[in-house]
């Protein structure tokens, strides 16, 4: 199944070596970025931080992630990245309390609720390679990062 509305990105709401002291700091920084964009509206990055308290994103892969997630205030469904400097604590997903030092983190929003399953099961069977991932962390810009986005997510992503 496929993504009914496609996910937005650009190299714009890509951000490589980001150096971060908290998930806060990293989700702030991606909400920025797709709001200059246009994908959300102001309050999206509250919600995203509010909704993360309550709801932790970190993913226990091979190389940690966080999927921070909402669909409120989204103009149109997207994804962003961070990739890391170094990790960030992000709280696990699993309700299990365990911390994890998430590598890279992806910062999406979507429109359309019923997509929000499909998506996070795109991300684990996408990123369930460790070789996936390592990709993705070499990329050294935002335009190789996206590449290599590109590869993973096929027809599910909209370059603007």
């Amino acid at each position: 199944m496929s993504i009914s509305q496609g996910l937005s990105t650009s190299q714009d709401v890509i951000v490589v070596k980001f150096q971060a002291e908290n998930r806060q700091q990293v989700i702030k920084e991606l909400g920025k970025r797709a709001a200059e964009k246009k994908y959300v509206q102001p309050e999206f990055v509250a919600d995203v931080l509010s909704r993360e308290e309550n709801f932790p994103t970190g993913l226990e892969m091979q190389i940690p992630i966080a999927l921070p997630h909402i669909g409120t205030h989204c103009n149109q469904s997207f994804l962003s990245l961070a990739i890391l400097e170094s990790p960030v604590a992000f709280n696990a997903m699993d309700g299990s309390g365990n911390v994890l030092n998430a590598e890279l983190v992806f910062l999406f929003g979507i429109t359309n609720p019923d997509d929000q399953v499909e998506v996070l099961k795109k991300f684990i069977f996408a990123f369930r390679e460790r070789a996936n991932l390592e990709k993705l962390k070499a990329a050294e810009n935002p335009e190789m990062a996206l590449e290599v986005l590109k590869g993973l997510l096929t027809d599910d992503l909209i370059i603007d």
